[in-house]
């Protein structure tokens, strides 16, 4: 048997088209990271005798490890890392 085989596939109708979505906002911006040069010099101050001081607050958390530096804001600091947040407390003068 070495007939020959024909294959006629013809596509009748389809999916309808769909109508397109009409936009009421404008597409959100997205906030872009700001890449700040020599930022390790934030972290520490180096004395005149040559001793190094660390400026900002370490994470006490066991995960986070030693060098991690917690973020200060205007009335907590945070960890970015594990999420370890303490608030200042208010002084009520």
């Amino acid at each position: 048997m070495g007939g020959i085989l024909s294959l006629d596939l013809r596509l009748h109708g389809g999916v309808k088209k769909r109508k397109k979505k009409i936009c009421t906002k404008p597409k959100k911006i997205k906030h872009k990271h700001k890449k700040v040069k020599l930022a390790l010099l934030q972290f520490y101050k180096v004395d005149d005798s040559g001793k190094v001081q660390r400026l900002r607050k370490e994470c006490p958390n066991a995960e986070c490890g030693a060098g991690t530096f917690m973020a200060n804001h205007f009335d907590r600091h945070y960890c970015g890392k594990c999420g370890t947040t303490y608030v200042y407390q208010k002084v009520d003068a």
